[in-house]
């Protein structure tokens, strides 16, 4: 977000808690967490030392009555080596009601989709897929949006204004003789999305939660494209290009069991088989039912398929290090074959009072080269009382190197974590 959007908003903040402070209509509410981590490796696919750290997370509300809300969210973090002292701020959004409109202005995370663990229509809120947290949803941090919502009939219907995209930041292989830019997404994006909640409800069954969703801007995920290529060897750009993707999703629970579906239909600026600069036009489903077994143990379990229009094969098209690059390109997108099917699982257990929680999850693909790839998962989550929490788990990534979760073989990694919470 430029200067000019910045300053309006913390006007806009500013202004809205001024007025509920003039009011003395202010309160506020928070929490806070001191972590403690230590980790068998990093996660930028290098064979580097352990690594420990030490972070505070903490998010907040104040609530100004009559002049809304604000809310922050955000972490700093110290490790003994790599990265200097950061943090970031992952939220810091004014929320307000204008009779029927709610407003949300401010950096946000938006989380699309019900899938559990792969989301087709997750194109919103970027990751940090190189920090090391436990969590999945630590990795995420928000984008500067206006987000306008209003109730209609079985619903409610959004509408978000993104000023500037922004981008997942990815592990890079060191590889000699290639450096890597990145091109900071610059242009603004929309998007659109209608919620219905209880259709078709009856007695015994809560009925239908769904969404159609429409999505114009860029993809998170960078391209790999190449760059210069001069004696001291390929410059590789990243660059996250224009995607324009019809989402549908929808959950349901039928005799106990929770049922989940996802799909999205993606259009890109491909130019066809041989562009490699370009992440392809596709069509994902997943979707699958979650069951909740005796002894407090729950089991879910879904299906993945991706077909990739104008796939093509590098083999056929480039050689030297352009075909590295496009093979590359291709396991960043998800795109290392044509037609991919695989399987994701969760299988966890509460122990002792909901004091222990066991799980372990994964997924598993098919159709890219070199046979089946994925990512195995296990942790156990201890609750030492009300304050001290214990993570103790492992994430196991396999695969051909021209894969999606192969290429991040060397970011497989064991780690512990104790949390202190305030």
């Amino acid at each position: 977000m430029g200067k000019r959007p910045r300053r309006v908003l913390a006007s806009v903040v500013l202004a809205a808690l001024c007025q509920g402070a003039w009011a003395q209509d202010l309160s506020a509410d928070g929490v806070l967490s001191l972590r403690g981590d230590a980790w068998s490796s990093d996660r930028d696919l290098n064979d580097g030392p352990a690594v420990a750290a030490g972070s505070a997370w903490a998010r907040g509300r104040i609530d100004a009555g009559a002049a809304g809300q604000l809310a922050a969210n955000g972490w700093v973090r110290a490790q003994n080596h790599g990265d200097a002292p950061h943090g970031r701020v992952r939220e810091l959004y004014w929320r307000q009601e204008f009779g029927p409109v709610s407003v949300r202005l401010g950096r946000q995370m938006v989380v699309w989709g019900r899938a559990d663990g792969l989301n087709p229509t997750d194109n919103l809120s970027p990751r940090d897929l190189t920090l090391l947290a436990p969590e999945d949803g630590d990795l995420r941090h928000g984008n500067e949006a206006l987000k306008l919502e209003t109730a209609v009939p079985l619903g409610s219907v959004s509408l978000l204004w993104f000023p500037r995209a922004a981008s997942h930041i990815i592990p890079l292989e060191r590889q000699p003789g290639v450096s890597y830019r990145r091109d900071k997404p610059r242009a603004g994006q929309w998007a659109l999305r209608w919620e219905v909640s209880g259709v078709g409800a009856s007695d015994g069954e809560g009925g239908i939660d769904g969404s159609l969703s429409y999505f114009d801007g860029r993809d998170p995920m960078p391209d790999l494209l190449p760059g210069r290529l001069g004696a001291g060897g390929l410059e590789v750009v990243l660059r996250n290009q224009r995607l324009r993707v019809f989402g549908a999703d929808m959950s349901t629970v039928h005799n106990g069991v929770v049922w989940r579906a996802e799909a999205a239909l993606t259009r890109t600026d491909s130019q066809g088989a041989a562009d490699f600069t370009h992440k392809k036009p596709q069509l994902w489903l997943v979707g699958g039912p979650e069951w909740s077994l005796p002894e407090s143990t729950t089991l879910g379990l879904q299906a993945t398929v991706l077909h990739v229009d104008r796939f093509g094969d590098p083999d056929q098209w480039v050689s030297g290090p352009l075909r590295e690059l496009a093979w590359r390109q291709l396991a960043t997108s998800g795109q290392s074959g044509r037609n991919q099917a695989g399987v994701l699982w969760r299988l966890a257990r509460r122990l002792n009072n909901d004091t222990v929680t066991l799980e372990t999850n994964g997924v598993a693909l098919w159709g890219g080269p070199g046979g089946a790839s994925g990512l195995l998962r296990a942790r156990a989550e201890v609750a030492l009382d009300d304050h001290w929490q214990l993570l103790v788990g492992g994430d196991r990534y396999f695969g051909h190197r021209y894969s999606s979760f192969g290429q991040l073989r060397a970011n497989s990694a064991l780690y512990v974590q104790l949390r202190y919470g305030l």
